[in-house]
């Protein structure tokens, strides 16, 4: 039997052909497969991101005096004095302002048409940065709101108050996570501290997040300490208070004869 060298060289090389090309199918159905699962991949719905809103008071209607505060939406009501006689009273406490998600809240009282009294909130545009003393209680140390703006809310903090009803405070009609806030001396305080001598005790606002009744967190911040008094606006970051339906504000001081006001615009959060 004759063999021929050269046909086992044919047979090899289709044998070696044959498996180049499989392995080039398989290389092609492999490289096909990795760019579907690529495709699928960059193709899929990125999660939807909550967008940022801003509670800027630009929209309270405030009209010639420049403020929006409890007084005008309180009614009539009967009351008791300290000796327990009967007398009218106008008390307000509920929500003085809503804008989108919150409801920023408020106390009034007038203790019987004696002397008007208000605490929590009070929108407002006041910038006088002069005149000391409680009859300018509703000014911002600021040039006007926070950025530019125009309106702003004064808090006042008074844990005296009945059931806490002084106490600041902003509702949310849902839980939202609040991301920043713009904080500013109120004249009142400014200037009260800038006209003590020497050491005084440091003036801090500390903002509360709660989930119904649950503490979520605080960011608290100095607003006045010896000399060392805050001019104008800064942003604080909110986002350690988590998720909240509600924050609330206080201020705390040694000195107390201290005005706890301050000033707040431009909160911000995600739904």
């Amino acid at each position: 039997m004759v063999t021929n060298s050269n046909s086992f060289c044919i047979v090899d090389n289709l044998i070696d052909l044959n498996n180049l090309k499989t392995m080039k199918k398989i290389l092609f159905f492999a490289l096909a497969a990795f760019a579907f699962a690529s495709c699928s991949d960059t193709n899929e719905d990125p999660i939807p991101q909550q967008p940022t809103e801003t509670v800027d008071f630009e929209a309270a209607q405030l009209g010639t005096a420049g403020f929006l505060w409890a007084k005008a939406l309180s009614t009539e009501q009967d009351d008791v004095d300290g000796k327990g006689q009967p007398i009218k009273s106008n008390i307000f406490y509920g929500s003085l302002y809503t804008e989108k998600q919150a409801q920023v809240y408020s106390y009034f009282t007038d203790y019987g048409h004696t002397v008007d009294v208000w605490n929590g909130f009070v929108i407002s545009n006041h910038i006088d940065r002069k005149t000391a003393g409680y009859e300018n209680d509703k000014s911002v140390y600021a040039e006007g709101g926070a950025n530019g703006s125009k309106q702003f809310a004064v808090g006042y903090y008074g844990s005296w108050t009945p059931e806490n009803k002084g106490i600041p405070v902003i509702h949310f009609a849902s839980a939202v996570t609040p991301q920043s806030i713009a904080v500013a001396n109120a004249t009142y305080a400014y200037l009260y501290f800038s006209g003590i001598e020497g050491q005084i005790s440091s003036l801090t606002l500390t903002i509360t997040g709660y989930n119904g009744t649950t503490k979520t967190g605080d960011v608290s911040t100095i607003l006045a300490e010896t000399k060392n008094i805050q001019e104008g606006w800064k942003a604080l970051d909110l986002s350690a208070l988590g998720k909240v339906t509600s924050i609330a504000f206080s201020m705390t001081c040694a000195d107390g004869y201290a005005p706890t006001y301050f000033c707040i615009d431009n909160l911000t959060y995600k739904k």
